[in-house]
């Protein structure tokens, strides 16, 4: 292996979050297939965007440490966030890569972004690669689903308290948490374009849960004060993307999903 080669391996193996999503496929073809400049990466400053919805993005990504809003802008001005991607977490992938992008993609923190190279040729070379791709993108379809079925069928006590614990529960296993305590870089506008409140609602809502100690935000960190109460709150609706993040691993890491729920 060429030095260039053994530094970029040396990057991604000193990555706390190389066993999510697509890394741990990705890394097994490192040595073959990857460019000798892979891993490209880069930061990304909070407030700025990674790519924007209508203009052409050919590249996907890997964020290594930070949050990524995802959202899509309407025709009337007003703006439906689909997801938090948090570290680890792939993005950037869409039917057509060629064409516009179908939403934005803006840092909520300091970022530092991982290139994904020639992800489409990998994918041709490396079946298995392409699996764990269409694998990512069902595991991505599941958690928008249970979003849009809460959206549908709950009340705002509950939208908030599944986008809470939804959040919580992945950035434990990250262990990017301090007890019940999560960095929360979202806004009430942000919260209320998530779970489809207005943001007058959102900050009622968060005041009511935190009168009932479930939980509260303050200084960009959310606090879960009630863990169980919260999960029984939420319910059977509450489906974690738990089992995509750690699919593929031992079973002793894998066993730490079943000590969280």
């Amino acid at each position: 292996m060429n030095s260039h080669l053994d530094a970029s391996t040396k990057f991604c193996n000193s990555c706390p979050f190389s066993r999510f999503g697509l890394c741990p496929t990705l890394m097994q073809e490192l040595s073959e297939l990857l460019d000798v400049k892979y891993p490209r990466h880069f930061s990304l400053l909070n407030k700025h965007y990674l790519f924007s919805q209508g203009k052409v993005n050919h590249e996907t990504y890997i964020l290594r440490t930070g949050w990524i809003m995802l959202f899509r802008n309407l025709e009337n001005g007003e703006r439906q966030v689909l997801r938090s991607v948090l570290p680890g977490e792939f993005l950037g992938f869409q039917p057509d890569l060629q064409s516009p992008s179908m939403y934005s993609a803006m840092a909520l923190t300091d970022c530092v972004i991982c290139v994904v190279p020639n992800l489409l040729e990998l994918c041709h070379l490396k079946p298995e690669l392409a699996l764990r791709l269409a694998f990512l993108s069902a595991c991505d379809l599941a958690h928008m689903e249970m979003y849009l079925t809460c959206i549908a069928h709950r009340n705002a006590c509950e939208r908030i308290s599944l986008m809470a614990l939804d959040l919580y529960l992945r950035l434990k296993l990250r262990g990017l948490n301090r007890g019940y305590t999560i960095l929360f870089p979202l806004l009430q506008q942000d919260i209320a374009d998530t779970v489809g409140l207005t943001t007058i609602h959102v900050n009622r809502t968060l005041h009511s849960l935190r009168q009932k100690g479930l939980l509260k935000i303050e200084k960009h960190e959310l606090t879960i004060l009630d863990f169980d109460a919260l999960r029984s709150l939420v319910g059977l609706y509450f489906e974690p993307m738990t089992s995509c993040d750690f699919a593929g691993m031992s079973g002793t890491e894998s066993s730490l999903t079943t000590k969280l729920l």
